[in-house]
């Protein structure tokens, strides 16, 4: 079964940057900050973490706004396109988003009986109205990138962690159903 968990992320990025030669941030800001206008975008507040005694794998999180997010989202949401120039190829965009293990391939014990996971996407796979063909980012600590093309919307929520909060799965999908339910009715 499939088990979600930082370090395959963390390798992934090793081999990405090792394969360009980049950092990650300098390709984020290159091939998207730029292109998308993040108005936030501030490459000094990018650090990689971990522990590189316990591992040769960095956490890379990325520390960017909640409207920059949501330009993220909505990229996602015109299938790579970005005003008039394919920002990231139609066909690269459907293979992140196609369903790679489905709900019943994940962890028995942590199984989401909504979801399965794509390329880096959680990808919903339920039935309820306003969920066709929709697929979230989810972050430490309560970060979420969610596009819902049947509405044709995004949502971008981000948990101010400052003070140790955060915002659990559950809380935001009551949350992300009271928005869809304004929009349906």
């Amino acid at each position: 079964y499939f088990l979600y968990n930082n370090w395959d992320f963390n390798a992934a990025g090793t081999v990405f940057e090792r394969l360009t030669g980049k950092s990650i941030y300098t390709v984020l800001e290159e091939d998207l900050a730029k292109p998308l206008g993040f108005q936030d975008w501030d490459m000094t507040k990018q650090k990689y973490g971990g522990n590189k005694k316990l591992s040769m794998h960095p956490a890379y999180h990325i520390y960017i706004s909640t409207r920059d997010m949501a330009r993220l989202g909505y990229l996602m949401l015109r299938k790579g396109k970005w005003g008039d120039k394919q920002v990231i190829s139609e066909n690269w965009h459907s293979k992140m988003i196609a369903m790679s293990t489905p709900c019943n391939k994940m962890n028995p014990k942590r199984k989401n009986r909504e979801m399965g996971y794509g390329y880096m996407w959680w990808i919903y796979d339920t039935k309820e109205p306003g969920f066709k063909g929709a697929y979230t980012a989810r972050g430490y600590m309560g970060q979420f990138i969610t596009i819902l093309p049947e509405l044709d919307m995004v949502v971008a929520h981000k948990t101010d962690n400052v003070y140790g909060r955060s915002t659990s799965y559950s809380s935001y999908r009551t949350l992300l159903r009271k928005i869809i339910a304004t929009k349906i009715q």
